[in-house]
């Protein structure tokens, strides 16, 4: 191996902070993945303890995707013109916030409100590749 092949094999490693950054982006989108699947399996517990019809059902469900998917290019947005790092984390707390409310609320219409808001705080730029560049 000469000098030119190992210089350039430095430079491909990830720092510290990198590998951070890919951990903790990762777990934002499991919490994504996971609370979409979670939803999925509870909706018959919901249905007996809520007493919900199959229509309200139905917006448990579209209640989180209507969120996401209504502000995603917002999101992208608002991350661009105030800056990844501070978006991201606003709405992780605002996720996290209405996470707690949403297992606490005791009626239909306030779970659907509390999984629009969710879905809402999850149309952040979890997945941008302009997070790895050293300027963020």
């Amino acid at each position: 191996m000469d000098t030119a092949t190992i210089l350039a094999e430095t430079d491909r490693r990830w720092s510290p902070r990198l590998w951070g950054l890919l951990v903790v982006l990762c777990g934002a989108l499991f919490l994504d993945a996971l609370d979409v699947s979670m939803v999925g399996v509870a909706l018959p517990s919901i249905r007996a303890d809520l007493g919900l019809s199959t229509a309200s059902l139905q917006w448990v469900v579209s209640g989180y995707v209507l969120g996401y998917g209504g502000l995603l290019l917002l999101g992208g947005r608002a991350a661009d013109l105030l800056g990844r790092r501070r978006v991201f984390l606003a709405a992780l707390a605002v996720f996290a916030v209405a996470s707690l409310l949403g297992g606490l609320v005791s009626s239909g219409p306030l779970l659907i409100a509390a999984r629009l808001v969710k879905g809402m705080a999850s149309a952040r730029p979890a997945s941008r590749s302009a997070w790895c560049c050293p300027g963020c």
